[in-house]
């Protein structure tokens, strides 16, 4: 099991889905685990919170009904709270140019529904382990 910890702080994953189903599997997974959890359902509510909750780690879909997740993306490495963290994209999409424009628009990961659990562990572990070298 990965840390549940950043240093002293809980280390915290802010998702944003504009699914229930996808955002309460996700966060019961992540709470399983021990960690905070932050769910929205748009993008503006993700750029509104990032900075006030201060994640350590961001899955987001790709098509939000307010805008996509490149964009999101984007304007969150722009956003010195969330330069550094983990992003990763959720889609139910496989498509070479949308995994393209992914690590275009800053996303560390690009992960397609359904999802496996392997593939969640495997985009955190190294950010989970050492978050404050980040």
């Amino acid at each position: 099991m990965l840390p549940r910890t950043c240093g002293e702080q809980p280390f915290r994953i802010l998702l944003a889905d504009r699914s229930e189903e996808t955002r309460d599997l996700f966060a019961a997974l992540f709470l399983s685990m021990g960690y905070e959890v932050k769910t929205v359902t748009t993008g503006t509510k993700a750029l509104a919170w990032a900075p006030l909750f201060r994640p350590h780690a961001i899955f987001t879909a790709i098509h939000l009904p307010d805008q996509n997740g490149f964009e999101l993306c984007a304007a969150l490495r722009r956003m010195p709270q969330t330069a550094n963290v983990l992003i990763v994209a959720i889609t139910g999409h496989l498509a070479r140019d949308c995994a393209q424009r992914a690590r275009a628009a800053g996303f560390d990961h690009y992960l397609v529904k359904p999802v496996k659990l392997e593939a969640i562990l495997a985009t955190m572990g190294p950010w989970a382990a050492e978050p404050a070298a980040r």
